[in-house]
């Protein structure tokens, strides 16, 4: 059992690190896109992209993964094998959803909860 939770909660952290990376490039990227031409624009970024993504996407599952699974451990030493691996997922997700937050709708969490504001926006 701790060995299916563990891996969803590796692949989970990784799959959004990964995709809020890879969002926040391609985000960048379209800043660019009123300086040139529409067509010229798109073949450029297209591949940009390629240049970038693909050793990024060859090496990041690899980080990334180890980097969740180090977390996960050290979770799992200090609190224990399951609640360890509980408040290690529930901390990942809350440090990703600040930048999820930032990112789409460009709120700071951090500061609506130390304002007390959280009711306005859930």
């Amino acid at each position: 059992m701790y060995r299916y939770s563990f891996r969803f909660v590796v692949m989970s952290i990784t799959i959004l690190t990964a995709n809020l990376l890879t969002t926040a490039l391609g985000n960048y990227l379209v800043t660019f896109k009123n300086h040139i031409r529409p067509l010229t624009f798109t073949i450029i970024g297209m591949a940009i992209i390629v240049l970038i993504f693909y050793p990024l996407f060859a090496k990041l599952e690899e980080w990334v993964k180890g980097l969740s699974m180090k977390i996960v451990r050290k979770g799992k030493s200090m609190a224990g094998k399951y609640l360890g691996l509980a408040l290690v997922f529930l901390a990942c997700l809350m440090v990703l959803s600040c930048f999820y937050a930032k990112m789409w709708y460009h709120i700071d969490i951090l500061q609506i909860l130390l304002k007390g504001k959280i009711s306005n926006y859930i």
